[in-house]
């Protein structure tokens, strides 16, 4: 367990004393104070977004349902001390969330039936930005699926490439398209199919048909290297 470091500690004190006192000394009460110091913490970095509700508990002496409540409650209250566009927060959201270890983790959570049917099990343990992925899900006319863990958010993958469409992230060249899915699945049906058009009337429809099909298998056969490769070329900015 490592001890909380600001840094930068002037800041902090400066952000903290203003507030404070730009409300009227004494006028917030026990809780909004709490709120305070958490997001500032969290602005500044010493506690990480990424970082999940158990590691910042460890870290706070405090019980993870604790945490999450300071989450919630804390950008209910204090959000215009971290402004985020909805673009680069969405950005951020799942390049964290996306990983191979995030994704092994929330497989635990979905059933088999549900993989079998293309969904992908996603965790995020931090309350503001699941809220922001679950409206991201809403804004593309699909639904948030929840089963084991209210953490936990199943999410079929073409929801997913219609997430990346929406927000502009996709490459728009089918062609290109059709170059990077020769590489991840040279023998998919979907690939050769696609080799079957003439290129230059290939579209992005034709495209996007092959990687929802094609992302809905790797799902399903649980062939994670496939999976990555797919979900790299919906989120280009996903790391590794």
């Amino acid at each position: 367990m490592h001890a909380i470091e600001l840094n930068d500690p002037a800041a902090f004190g400066n952000e903290f004393l203003r507030l404070t006192l730009l409300q009227g000394f004494q006028s917030l009460t026990k809780r909004d104070l709490e709120l305070l110091i958490f997001i500032l913490l969290e602005r500044d970095g010493a506690i990480a977004r990424s970082d999940s509700n158990a590691a910042v508990a460890l870290r706070l002496r405090v019980t993870p349902a604790k945490v999450k409540g300071l989450r919630r409650d804390g950008y209910a209250r204090w959000r215009a001390l971290v402004p985020e566009e909805g673009e680069a927060a969405l950005q951020r959201i799942v390049a964290t969330v996306l990983t191979e270890e995030n994704l092994r983790a929330g497989a635990r959570h979905v059933t088999e039936r549900s993989r079998k049917e293309g969904f992908l099990a996603i965790r995020i343990e931090h309350p503001d930005d699941a809220q922001r992925f679950e409206q991201a899900i809403l804004e593309v006319g699909a639904i948030p699926v929840y089963e084991r863990n209210r953490e936990v958010v199943a999410v079929r993958f073409d929801t997913l490439v219609q997430i990346a469409e929406r927000w502009n992230y996709l490459q728009p060249d089918a062609q290109a398209t059709l170059a990077a899915l020769k590489k991840l699945a040279p023998a998919s049906e979907e690939v050769a199919e696609l080799l079957k058009k003439d290129i230059t009337q290939l579209r992005w429809t034709d495209a996007r048909r092959a990687l929802n099909s094609l992302g809905a298998k790797a799902i399903a056969n649980t062939a994670e290297g496939g999976l990555k490769g797919l979900l790299k070329l919906v989120f280009p900015f996903i790391p590794g």
